[in-house]
């Protein structure tokens, strides 16, 4: 198993940034990957999230990249996540200008969340069961990564069910795949209001396989007994047009049922869940129970 030096880039990772290391398809490496908040002394010298001035703010760095030995654009990587641990001082933060209730609270404001005996501690007194998680799994755009976005290639599309025993699916971009991970949480929802979680330092411990020749046009997620297809656009309607439309094609594929009737049986059976605060990309996914594909393949 490989194990990376401690290396981040701050939000400057590109087709050309040195990989930290390189592993062969099957594979298990570890990554130590910081906090969103770990070289964040004030909460209120943070810029407005998704502004020019936050451009280059220390925020969420960045482990990796990984190079797969073997991977050309055009194939798909499956990344395991087989662990992630959190550990530190959790803080979570309401971040100016930023989250749902934006208009309403716009003035930064930081709360510890001490991650220990088997919780997150909110404010040190309320246990939260810990639910860790990558807000970020991604391989490399052709253009480079631009700090917090999400698309076709992962990027921060902080979904909460990227956490251990999830395999993310993944298109390959560039030579090597260039795979980061970012932005872990020891606990968030789903929508995350102010637009953070129990944000914190992880260890994870991941495996990776190459898929050549797989195409791949948007990350797809492998969770317990569910399929879960992301989508992404604008705004949450766009997006979750985007999951949905991406979540028809799929079961179509994999199934051979009409078009028609995937359409309508998604919407019995799959469930819609918005993952990111408002941002410029908003990402959604739609959860599909394995069983339902198993039954309509055999139909």
């Amino acid at each position: 198993m490989t194990t990376a030096d401690k290396r981040w880039y701050l939000f400057d990772v590109n087709p050309s940034t040195p990989p930290a290391f390189e592993v062969a398809s099957g594979e298990a490496f570890t990554l130590e990957v910081r906090g969103a908040f770990a070289d964040v002394q004030d909460i209120r010298t943070v810029p407005t999230p998704f502004t020019p001035a936050c451009d280059g703010h220390p925020l969420a760095p960045i482990a990796g990249p990984v190079r797969v030995r073997g991977a050309k654009p055009g194939d798909a990587i499956v990344v395991e996540l087989l662990e992630i641990t959190p550990h530190g001082e959790g803080k979570t933060a309401i971040l100016r200008d930023f989250g749902v209730l934006r208009r309403e609270f716009g003035e930064p404001w930081a709360l510890s969340c001490p991650v220990k005996d088997g919780r997150a501690w909110f404010g040190g007194r309320i246990p939260i069961a810990l639910n860790p998680n990558l807000g970020t799994v991604s391989t490399m755009p052709t253009e480079g990564y631009k700090p917090a976005y999400a698309g076709p290639y992962g990027g921060d599309f902080d979904q909460k069910d990227v956490r251990a025993g999830s395999r993310v699916h993944l298109p390959v971009m560039v030579d090597g795949a260039l795979l980061f991970f970012a932005d872990p949480h020891a606990a968030i929802s789903d929508g995350i209001i102010t637009g953070t979680g129990v944000e914190c330092d992880a260890t994870v411990r991941a495996r990776v396989e190459l898929q050549q020749g797989r195409k791949l046009d948007r990350p797809i997620l492998e969770v317990d007994d569910t399929v879960q297809v992301l989508g992404f656009g604008p705004t949450v309607e766009l997006a979750t047009e985007d999951a949905a439309r991406g979540a028809v094609e799929w079961f179509v594929g994999r199934t051979g049922m009409d078009r028609r009737e995937a359409y309508m049986l998604l919407s019995i059976v799959g469930e819609l869940r918005i993952g990111t605060s408002p941002r410029p990309v908003m990402a959604a996914r739609l959860i599909i129970p394995r069983h339902v594909i198993d039954a309509a393949a055999g139909a």
